[in-house]
């Protein structure tokens, strides 16, 4: 169900290679590791900081993450018309996916907004007949993840997948292989493919 770590396949397998420079990228421009442990938004702690935000601030490193992004859809045959998630983890990736793609993106909002339409949801158009990747750049308990899929499936819109650049940990895999109507997770990295402890 999800990436399998960097140390399996073989040497001459593309989408091996592809995972390893994308690793490699997230670590240079996105990790820090220190003795006193960071808190983390999920509420735990950990020594080692994956900032997904920083390591796509660059126009072509969020270019890059955003090309893998579409590959690793369309080698799961994901067919989808729009991508997003809760805003802000879910929106630089997602923007960047929908302008390479041709697709459109949306952004849930952390509450329902009190003024104008009140929807919880801004960008594309949400409901029947659209097909759905709820993204997110980084996942540790999955919360915000699951967070989002409840809003979109709300609007009536098929959620077709769910996506994340990098799973640190095995708690949201775990709840999906629980859930018989789950949409297919695709995770990119996982704690594993950047030499980190799980969460």
């Amino acid at each position: 169900m999800g990436a399998m770590a960097i140390e399996s396949g073989g040497r001459d397998d593309p989408r091996l290679e592809s995972r390893r420079a994308l690793a490699a990228r997230v670590k240079a421009r996105g990790y820090e590791r220190r003795e006193q442990a960071f808190k983390l938004s999920s509420g735990g702690e950990s020594h080692d900081y994956v900032d997904l935000r920083r390591a796509v601030s660059r126009g072509e490193d969020l270019e890059a993450v955003a090309q893998a992004v579409v590959a690793r859809l369309e080698e799961a045959a994901v067919a989808f018309d729009v991508i997003g998630g809760m805003t802000m983890g879910a929106d630089p990736v997602s923007h960047a996916v929908a302008l390479l793609s041709g697709k459109s993106w949306f952004s849930v909002r952390k509450a329902t907004k009190e003024h104008g339409t009140g929807r919880r949801t801004e960008g594309a158009h949400l409901g029947p007949g659209s097909r759905a990747v709820v993204f997110e750049d980084t996942v540790s308990t999955g919360r915000s993840l699951l967070e989002a899929l409840e809003v979109v499936r709300e609007t009536g819109a098929e959620v077709v997948a769910l996506c994340t650049v990098l799973d640190r940990g095995e708690r949201l895999r775990e709840i999906l292989a629980a859930d018989d109507e789950a949409p297919e997770y695709l995770p990119l990295l996982t704690y594993e493919d950047l030499g980190i402890e799980a969460l």
